[in-house]
């Protein structure tokens, strides 16, 4: 059976490095086997702009999020995915904003009990991936949005793996010809798709 991709892009840029990139992963995710969802995260029109605390996910019975926007619904697909890769750029030593939001509403795909102490979460069973470019060096700025995602699926129970790309090209569209960069994504995007 197919493996099910759910990329979601940060990048508000639509041909700059991480789409580039995270649309090399897809490409060698799919001629893996797998099938492969890309999301653009910054063309999601969201309520609020990312979580509002309002405990709603928490109170129902459901592994949803009670706000009515465009995110609902891929919040809702992420259990039925296997692989949930998040594709960003390095903004000011995180992930993007984009990213970050939706991040903090996955809030709602996970219960807790605070009479026993724990938690049950609807993905459990996803391998969680991350993509991250950046302009600079490894250190700090992908580094440590590799130990973020390394950390939630490290609370998450699950695999976790990274592509990162320092030293990205500054102009837009030069990623293109960095063909060293594309066999990484290729490789990359044929290692979730088993």
């Amino acid at each position: 059976m197919a493996k099910k991709i759910m990329i979601l892009t940060g990048s508000p840029r639509k041909n700059g490095n991480t789409n580039t990139v995270a649309t090399w992963f897809a490409e060698g995710a799919k001629a893996a086997g797998a099938e492969v969802e890309i999301i653009s995260v910054p063309q999601l029109k969201s309520k609020f702009g990312g979580c509002i605390a309002c405990m709603g996910c928490q109170k129902s019975d459901k592994f949803e999020c009670q706000v009515e926007d465009d995110v609902k619904p891929v919040l809702a697909r992420m259990p039925k995915a296997d692989a949930l890769v998040f594709a960003t750029p390095t903004y000011f030593f995180g992930p993007s904003a984009q990213i970050k939001s939706i991040m903090d509403r996955m809030y709602s795909l996970i219960k807790f009990d605070s009479a026993k102490g724990g938690y049950v979460q609807s993905i459990g069973h996803v391998k969680l991936g991350v993509i991250a470019t950046a302009g600079g060096d490894v250190q700090p700025g992908l580094k440590l949005i590799d130990d973020t995602f390394r950390t939630v699926a490290g609370f998450s129970g699950v695999p976790y793996d990274s592509l990162l790309v320092p030293f990205a090209p500054r102009e837009l569209g030069e990623m293109k010809k960095q063909n060293d960069v594309r066999e990484k994504a290729l490789a990359f995007g044929r290692k979730f798709a088993v």
